[in-house]
């Protein structure tokens, strides 16, 4: 399934490129596209929306402590 969420508290591109490589790594991830400029998360998962979120979100605090999904 394919998501989008709203994504907040990254600092810039590159830490937006760096969270999209780490979430792609997980697994049951199969791709995570970060569009910094517009704030959002788009993941293609097999796991379920809310797995999916709480994964995402687990992950990125653990890359930015700021970091919000909605």
């Amino acid at each position: 399934m394919k998501y989008q969420w709203t994504l907040t508290g990254l600092a810039c591109p590159n830490c937006a490129a760096k969270l999209s490589d780490l979430l792609e790594k997980e697994e049951g991830i199969a791709s995570a596209k970060i569009n910094f400029l517009a704030e959002t998360l788009t993941v293609e998962s097999s796991l379920s929306e809310e797995q999916t979120k709480e994964l995402c979100l687990r992950v990125g605090k653990a890359f930015e402590k700021d970091v919000e999904i909605d």
